[in-house]
């Protein structure tokens, strides 16, 4: 589709002129609004004032410019019809086929302090969402592009098809720009329920802006994504990362509840939380931040290895000395010293992260996290026989990798760290949500010998993930489980193996984990 006719009206002129330019170049018509056309007339370009184009003044302080049937009828003639074709041409309308819009900068005043109620409502666009929403309705015969984030993909759009554009680009731009009129909308109404004091409307929306691309979601084959809300006012989404590997998906799980934990308390009492599987493994208080620690890590010394501490106070040097003496991910604290920090330096993988508990406030929405919320994939692996790896002596016979199959299909769904032992196409113990695998795989073992003693013996095991140590596999094997199913994938595997092969039993790995915080 060549373009003929363009509107353009931006409060953003960051790249403009590449576009006036490349607009130039092929004969392209402009109109424009306001600042918009002013700004294009200074810069050299020809171009039409949108009153002179529509015969109809700017009034009501620019609150109406662009509302006008010439614009929209323009906008939204489908011309592949012989009737929308008569009507335009009877009422003297031209097609406009270019639409480059973006937004008064709402968003941006939401940051600001001490604007006033007024002119927040002044920065409430009408005329632009409206013409976007026309644009990408009639994304047949018009390209709307709503952001300068968009241009340099438009430039090589037309560049590549001598002034058009396809389909699938303006089909792929429509659905770009109603999420960002949409995005626009939820902003407003956000911020209009929070002055009107309103707790709960019947509908509700979630203005998320895309804030971080994670390595992967809960498990290495599932995607994910980090969303924050625009206007946070609490400490959790206002992260500063000091040293260590990015985040992933599980590290914002545990350190949302460690956060959320400390911060519960009065902020006369030192708390310290470790946070494992995203339950607390241990809590502790005490007028002395080191002791604080020190208590919380003898709750479960065990279960707190590869856990993330969090803390309501400075984090001292005497503290980074005792922490760095056990493996943890992540480390989250108001405020570090700056001996701390060259001591936990030393563990260049951890991660260490400053939050401000000034901003702390009561939420309505937890499960977003604090206005900081996560989208991943769905889980959806499913395994076959041809999918298992055979790492024992003894092999599993066909009952057992139907037992095996069973119980890590039911695993994918049990909570983190999970445990399932099956026999006969049915569960006999599940042990899940525990801060250790060996806790899980007790539950699981008690809850098969309470419930089917005379099936526990010979039956099936899953685990979500690795075991780090042999305990808990040890543990199911004491119990009279004789197959195990396991991702693998932990340095001490061959200890593992070897623990199982004393016992003669069989055990297959996956390549697969399944972990669901």
């Amino acid at each position: 589709m060549k373009i003929s006719k363009a509107l353009i009206s931006v409060s953003n002129k960051k790249g403009l002129n590449l576009i006036l330019k490349k607009l130039k170049d092929l004969k392209i018509e402009i109109i424009s609004t306001g600042g918009t056309f002013n700004y294009i007339r200074d810069n050299g370009y020809e171009c039409t004032e949108i009153s002179k184009y529509t015969e109809f003044p700017e009034i009501l302080d620019g609150r109406v410019k662009t509302l006008h049937p010439k614009i929209h009828g323009g906008l939204l003639a489908d011309t592949d019809k012989e009737s929308h074709k008569n009507q335009i041409i009877e009422n003297n309308i031209d097609p406009i086929n270019l639409v480059i819009v973006n937004l008064y900068p709402f968003e941006n005043k939401l940051l600001e302090k001490n604007i006033s109620f007024d002119e927040m409502i002044e920065n409430i666009d009408i005329g632009g969402p409206s013409m976007l929403r026309s644009a990408s309705k009639n994304f047949k015969h018009v390209t709307v592009i709503p952001s300068p984030e968009y241009y340099e993909e438009f430039l090589t759009e037309i560049n590549k098809n001598k002034g058009s554009t396809t389909l699938e680009f303006r089909k792929k731009m429509s659905a770009v720009t109603f999420s960002e009129t949409a995005y626009y909308d939820s902003l407003i109404s956000n911020w209009m329920t929070e002055e009107s004091n309103i707790k709960y409307l019947n509908k509700i929306t979630i203005p998320g802006k895309l804030k971080q691309k994670l390595r992967y979601g809960e498990n290495p084959h599932q995607e994910s994504r980090v969303f924050e809300i625009i206007n946070n006012k609490n400490g959790f989404s206002n992260l500063s990362q000091l040293q260590g590997k990015k985040l992933s998906h599980n590290n914002y799980l545990d350190i949302f509840n460690a956060y959320s934990l400390v911060n519960d308390f009065e902020k006369t009492s030192k708390i310290c939380a470790i946070i494992k599987h995203n339950n607390p493994c241990g809590c502790a208080s005490n007028q002395d931040g080191l002791v604080s620690y020190l208590n919380a890590l003898k709750g479960d010394p065990l279960s707190a290895f590869g856990g993330v501490i969090a803390l309501n106070y400075k984090l001292s040097s005497e503290i980074a000395k005792e922490i760095i003496k056990t493996f943890y991910e992540v480390i989250l604290t108001p405020e570090i010293d700056n001996e701390a920090k060259k001591i936990l330096a030393t563990k260049k993988n951890l991660r260490v992260i400053i939050y401000n508990p000034k901003k702390h406030v009561k939420n309505l929405s937890p499960t977003f996290m604090q206005k900081t919320f996560l989208l991943q994939d769905e889980n959806l692996s499913s395994l076959s026989k041809e999918d298992l790896k055979i790492v024992t002596k003894v092999k599993p016979t066909e009952n057992e990798i139907n037992n095996l199959l069973f119980a890590n299909q039911v695993c994918k769904h049990v909570r983190s760290n999970a445990i399932v032992i099956s026999n006969n196409k049915k569960t006999l113990g599940i042990g899940g949500g525990q801060t250790s695998r060996v806790g899980s795989s007790e539950i699981a073992c008690k809850n098969a010998n309470k419930f089917f003693p005379n099936e526990i013996v010979g039956s099936a095991a899953a685990s979500d993930a690795f075991f780090p140590f042999a305990d808990g596999l040890e543990y199911l094997i004491s119990s009279g489980v004789k197959s195990i199913i396991q991702p693998g994938g932990s340095i001490r595997d061959q200890e593992v193996i070897d623990a199982a092969d004393k016992s003669g039993i069989a055990m297959v790995f996956t390549g697969i984990r399944n972990f669901k915080h």
